[in-house]
């Protein structure tokens, strides 16, 4: 069985060498010669999967490591009888992790005071109802829009979830975007939140965008920069146009970063791990490598608070004690400065730092209000 494979997949040789010969290729420059001989194509977000790449080719099972499928054209495998899987839910807590990171780094610099103010997140996937469960844990005024979800918990009769407006999401005080890219149906989100949408944002409004670009229009979004004299607070993960990077959008926002929101080493682990089991289960194989072995502990495993602190503060150190996502925008901007182009971009996701998740370390307090916040926060 011949096995090409991304080369950015954590544990890919480890876990498929066992039932073929495995190839590793880059996956932005995948070409149909490359795959017309492979029985499996194991890819992540930045290869297109569609009859273009595949047509002519043997292979039997596409698996994606990843939470979205905007990048394969699943009416196309399903024609062919080409099986497929993806990694739904892999790097919910490294996204969360990372909005958290984010929001300590704006409460840090900028004085931002987050937890009494009114937190909106669009999209309740996956990531999004991670997110929002931990903001709701902690104690926030949350809310959720999701237009289709909301219409799924209502045919369900489930009225747990705070669902509303896209408007009353924009008049929030921090938007935490996670919503996937879509071009069709009733809610299409390409372009979702345009001029329009964005004239509802106050001044001094946070907005992290970790969901996919192209969702927020990037030049309305300068404009309103310009109209709010700059206060706003962007946690800029995604881009409009990706790999290429708006200089003039990397020039606004506080903290930017080359679409790694997901790339903990346990979530990115956890994506090939999902693929691997769909793999053993299409082809009717046993698992050769236990889920124990093949997802890494984290490298610091307690902390241990000896003060009271404000609770952004303590929320805003202790995220940053596993991942300070300041790390990775003065990565981006020194590379920028350097080399302004898409390669950059697909070299920093190559050649990412890893990190651990905020559940790989345990906390030890004397105060149980801190450890309360802490576990909520995914500690």
């Amino acid at each position: 069985m011949k096995i090409i494979a991304d080369e950015n997949m954590p544990n890919v040789t480890k876990l498929f060498s066992a039932f073929g010969e495995v190839e590793l290729v880059n996956g932005r420059t995948l070409t149909k010669e490359q795959v017309k001989d492979a029985d499996v194509l194991l890819v992540r977000s930045v290869t297109k999967v569609s009859s273009e790449l595949l047509k002519g080719s043997r292979v039997r099972f596409v698996g994606s490591a990843t939470i979205g499928v905007d990048h394969i054209d699943t009416e196309y495998l399903a024609e062919q009888g080409i099986a497929f899987s993806s990694a739904p839910g892999c790097n919910a807590d490294a996204v969360a992790d990372y909005v958290f990171s984010g929001l300590g780094f704006l409460a840090l610099t900028k004085n931002l005071r987050w937890l009494n103010k009114k937190i909106g997140v669009i999209g309740y996937g996956n990531v999004g109802k991670t997110v929002f469960d931990r903001f709701a844990a902690l104690g926030c005024d949350v809310c959720v829009y999701d237009p289709i979800k909301q219409a799924e918990y209502a045919s369900q009769n489930k009225d747990s979830v705070p669902f509303v407006s896209l408007a009353s999401i924009m008049a929030c005080d921090v938007i935490s975007l996670h919503a996937p890219l879509t071009k069709e149906g009733d809610y299409p989100t390409i372009g979702m939140i345009g001029k329009g949408q964005l004239q509802q944002v106050k001044a001094g409004t946070a907005i992290i965008s970790a969901g996919r670009g192209g969702v927020i229009d990037e030049s309305a979004l300068r404009e309103l920069y310009k109209e709010r004299r700059g206060d706003l607070h962007l946690v800029w993960d995604v881009w409009q146009g990706e790999p290429e990077l708006d200089l003039e959008t990397l020039s606004i926002v506080d903290i930017a970063t080359p679409h790694i929101a997901g790339y903990s080493k346990q979530g990115r682990e956890k994506g090939t791990w999902m693929v691997y089991q769909a793999f053993c289960q299409y082809f009717n194989i046993d698992k050769q490598v236990s889920l124990r072995d093949a997802i890494s502990p984290g490298r610091l495993r307690a902390l241990s608070l000896q003060e009271e602190l404000e609770e952004e503060e303590l929320l805003a150190r202790t995220a940053h004690a596993i991942y300070d996502v300041a790390r990775d925008d003065s990565r981006l901007r020194f590379n920028y400065r350097r080399y302004a182009d898409k390669a950059t971009f697909d070299w920093l996701r190559k050649h990412y730092v890893e990190r651990d998740e905020f559940a790989t370390c345990a906390v030890e307090s004397s105060s149980q209000q801190a450890l309360i916040k802490l576990k909520a926060m995914g500690f």
